[in-house]
């Protein structure tokens, strides 16, 4: 199989159209008329997931998040992203970014997270994110637990004036979701689950009656890294996943 037919090939699961207009999914550096021989998986394109792509015999890898995502200036190896893409021209690797529109799919981001913590009834939350209902009603702390332990995160924190309020409807936005808690509040969710809200925001959704639950955006978004691995390697070429992240483990003193 070529280039071309594993994004065709993606296309029929996360179809490209349904990424957002300011996003670049898609085959960012490469050739579509590479044979392919081996297919890395990974949240994030950094050199390192390139090396490791290559050392495992993967002539392409396809990460969630795009390697170029603004417009860029020179490539040059003072910096990450320069670093990446002379790495991956220089070993072969071709880079494909299944982002938005894996967010946003039946089966990808959020439908992943959501069925990782047994959510029920499951339906949209605006145009990114959706709504459930767990199997039964959990405390604050439970919850919090649940979500830890189902999307291997290190911590999630919790921003309520209800601290004994049990937790039964849930939203939630993988990644930056920060504008969707009043569709969170709109649908009569019991918790708002994302990443990346800043201070007056949080300060507005809890002054509203929402309670807040934030999750590192890396940490939250590797967890349905196996899911988009499990649909890519559905093409019949060999896939493996490879666990490098952009950033070191957050030390909390």
């Amino acid at each position: 199989m070529k280039i071309s037919g594993l994004l065709n090939h993606i296309d029929s699961f996360a179809p490209f159209s349904l990424a957002e207009e300011w996003d670049n999914s898609g085959l960012l550096a490469g050739s579509r008329n590479d044979e392919i021989t081996k297919i890395a998986v990974s949240l994030d394109a950094v050199e390192k997931a390139v090396t490791e792509a290559h050392n495992l015999g993967c002539n392409v890898l396809v990460t969630h998040h795009p390697l170029i995502f603004r417009a860029v200036k020179k490539v040059t190896d003072d910096n990450e992203q320069g670093r990446t893409l002379i790495a991956a021209l220089r070993l072969g690797v071709n880079i494909i970014a299944a982002h938005t529109n894996w967010d946003k799919t039946c089966g990808g981001v959020n439908d992943t997270l959501s069925r990782l913590i047994a959510l029920n009834g499951i339906e949209p939350l605006d145009d990114f994110g959706v709504c459930g209902v767990l199997n039964e009603a959990m405390t604050l702390t439970n919850f919090s637990e649940h979500v830890k332990t189902s999307w291997g995160l290190s911590h999630v924190d919790i921003y309520t004036d209800k601290p004994d309020a049990e937790i039964m409807k849930v939203s939630l936005c993988g990644g930056s979701g920060a504008e969707f808690w009043r569709s969170a509040k709109f649908k009569g969710s019991d918790i708002y689950v994302t990443a990346d809200m800043k201070y007056h925001e949080i300060s507005d959704a809890v002054n509203e009656g929402m309670t807040i639950a934030l999750c590192e955006h890396g940490e939250m978004e590797r967890a349905s890294i196996p899911a988009l691995a499990a649909k890519i390697s559905e093409c019949g070429i060999e896939t493996v996943i490879v666990n490098v992240k952009a950033l070191p483990e957050m030390t909390r003193i």
